[in-house]
């Protein structure tokens, strides 16, 4: 009996002694090498005492005070703790955090979503190194945030969906700052936010680090950074100042400052290579850039979007050594004025690259493209000197340049296609306006042409397979036109009737040479047709006078040629000699309105005086064909 008693009062104090342990273990314990925690229910307070770094803790529920989570009010970290563990604290109810002057490095996620926190934050002179998201989601810091004179490395979401409102001053000391670092998402941000100033030793600002935050006025990129991500300043619509950017930067990545409202001049350092996509662009609902555009020399690449929607002035200046301008580049810039002028070095210019940039005045165009794509100079109002489409080029793209204004333009002799609407409604090819088709082109899509005003003729080489509805159409609109098209060579494909989108204005004659197939009847496709002597010029010869000539060094000579003013028929003798002029055509009050001038034996040449000075050949064997402009000097005798 007596054994039994002594038996069971040991178990009793055993059992005691386990509880006793248990709640003990429960309150407090060690969380590091040389670290302590314990827990004061009482006050809500979270006490890390000790010396060294707390451990780490895996993301989840492993860390020993989770049964508390709820109740902790306070954290103090004690002024010996070197490390905040990672994930040591996330999702508690905490609202104060008191840091130990001797803390180096805040772990990983250490203080997610501690949405209690509020008002501001400072962290003290001795961290060096926040983590990745170390703060992230705690949404009740709405004040202002002070980083620490030793802090290094800011991690990647370290203060994602903070809310902080005043300035914000990232210490010198600072060597990168994460991606998505201080991003928030618009229905947290404050309707205002300080100013954000850079520390001088900053060397990478990672991808949508301040995106869509509302800190205001001018911001300067210190020379020390050599690389912004894609979209670190995005939507940031309250930086409303000026930017500078440092003399050693080489990469900015995409849409990098896109939809920003920077007034005032921009600079790209020497170095940068690319111009990403969207890196400038503009959102017009939040301001644009006023100023100047200076690019580097050293510029390679213009990215789609690069410089949307600004509104720059000035001359745009691309340097020598860009070999590509992409998609939408610079549409609706227009705020630039005189020429552009793409260096020959530029390969491809993309779709609606330079679209409504209506303040250009010139258009020089690279001698290195094939193919002018889909409205890539489309709605430029402002030119006023004539547009070359250089050698090499074989396609020009839908609506290429559709409601532009030029005088008029020279095509290559590479071309082979003019796509749909590529010159539709260019109002400034008008009167006199004179197009030469080159040999070898093939089509001419629906509405190339749709709206012009061409007064002279509109010859088309033998070449030419198709042409589609409404192609020339719509000069009636304007007054009247030509007398019709001429055709070199055989019947091409025309899409259309006069009943059902005609190609040409109803009122035109198409124009054929002696032995050219598929003419057939009084009309083909609907137009009225008629044969064209390879001799016989326009109406506005048949009815001038001639009668005079000179021989190649400038003497009045016999009139060795004759002309049937009734049919236009010009007859030459065979005793001219190279380089004479042969005739001279007169308006009604006696001026001078062309000139005639014999290249060869074969080529007669009338060069019309009426506004810009253009070339007609005329060929004994063949029918006229308009050439490249000429001034009169390069044919008139010597």
């Amino acid at each position: 009996m007596k054994k039994h008693i002594t038996r069971l009062l040991f178990a009793a104090l055993l059992l005691l002694a386990l509880c006793i342990g248990a709640s003990a273990a429960g309150t407090s314990g060690k969380c590091g090498p040389s670290a302590y925690w314990s827990f004061d229910s009482s006050t809500g307070t979270l006490t890390i005492s000790g010396s060294g770094a707390m451990e780490d803790y895996e993301y989840g529920n492993e860390f020993p005070w989770m049964d508390y989570r709820d109740s902790i009010q306070t954290i103090v970290i004690g002024d010996q703790i070197t490390q905040i563990g990672r994930n040591a604290f996330p999702w508690t109810a905490c609202s104060t955090i008191q840091f130990g002057k001797s803390v180096r490095s805040i772990g990983e996620r250490a203080f997610l979503e501690c949405r209690n926190l509020n008002g501001d934050l400072t962290l003290p002179d001795s961290v060096q190194i926040v983590g990745d998201r170390a703060f992230a989601g705690c949404t009740g810091l709405t004040g202002t945030l002070t980083l620490g004179s030793s802090l290094q490395t800011i991690g990647a979401g370290a203060f994602y969906d903070c809310s902080f409102s005043g300035n914000l001053v990232i210490p010198d000391s600072v060597t990168s700052i994460g991606r998505y670092a201080f991003y928030s998402r618009p229905y947290l941000r404050p309707e205002t936010q300080g100013t954000l100033t850079l520390g001088r030793n900053l060397r990478t600002i990672g991808e949508s680090a301040f995106c869509e935050s509302r800190y205001t006025g001018s911001l300067t990129i210190p020379d020390s950074v050599v690389e912004i991500g894609e979209r670190a300043f995005c939507d940031c619509g309250n930086l409303n100042g000026t930017l500078t950017l440092g003399k050693n930067l080489r990469t900015i990545g995409k849409e990098a400052f896109s939809g920003c409202a920077f007034t005032g001049s921009l600079t790209i350092p020497e170095g940068i290579t690319e111009i990403a996509d969207g890196t400038f662009s503009s959102s017009r609902s939040n301001g644009m850039f006023t100023g100047t555009l200076t690019l580097p020399s050293t510029l390679k690449t213009i990215g789609a979007e690069a410089f949307a929607y600004t509104d720059f002035s000035g001359e745009l200046l691309i340097p020598d050594g860009v070999t590509s301008i992409g998609t939408h580049a610079f549409k609706e810039c227009d705020g630039f004025g005189g020429i552009l002028s793409l260096p020959d070095s530029i390969k491809t210019v993309g779709e609606r690259a330079f679209y409504l940039c209506k303040g250009f005045t010139g258009l020089k165009l690279s001698a290195s493209l094939t193919k002018i794509e889909e409205r890539s100079f489309a709605h430029m109002y402002g030119l006023k000197t004539e547009v070359v489409i250089p050698e090499g080029v074989t396609e020009i793209g839908e609506g290429a340049f559709s409601c532009s204004h030029m005088p008029s333009v020279r095509f290559p002799s590479t071309l082979k296609k003019i796509g749909k609407q590529a010159f539709c409604l260019t109002f400034g090819l008008t009167n006199y306006s004179t197009i030469t088709f080159p040999n070898g082109l093939e089509v001419i899509e629906d509405e190339a042409f749709d709206s012009c005003y061409f007064k002279n003729a509109v010859v088309l080489p033998a070449s030419i397979k198709s042409i589609g509805k409404k192609a020339f159409y719509g000069y009636s609109y304007y007054g009247s036109g030509t007398l019709g098209a001429y055709f070199l060579g055989a019947a091409p494909q025309i899409v259309g009737t006069l009943n059902a989108n005609c190609s040409f204005p109803s009122d035109w004659t198409l124009f054929y040479l002696p032995g050219t197939s598929g003419w057939t009847g009084d009309t083909y496709a609907g137009y009225k047709i008629a044969l064209w002597d390879g001799e016989t010029r326009w109406d506005n010869l048949r009815t001038s006078k001639f009668g005079y000539g000179w021989d190649n060094k400038g003497n009045e000579i016999e009139t060795s040629w004759s002309v049937n003013t009734d049919t236009g028929k010009i007859t030459l003798t065979d005793d001219l000699n190279e380089g004479c002029a042969v005739a001279v055509s007169y308006d009604a009050d006696g001026r001078v309105t062309s000139i005639g001038v014999l290249r060869t034996k074969t080529d007669f040449v009338v060069l019309n005086l009426q506004d810009t000075c253009r070339l007609f050949l005329l060929n004994a064997s063949s029918a006229p064909r308009l050439n490249t402009p000429v001034t009169i000097n390069d044919y008139l005798p010597t």
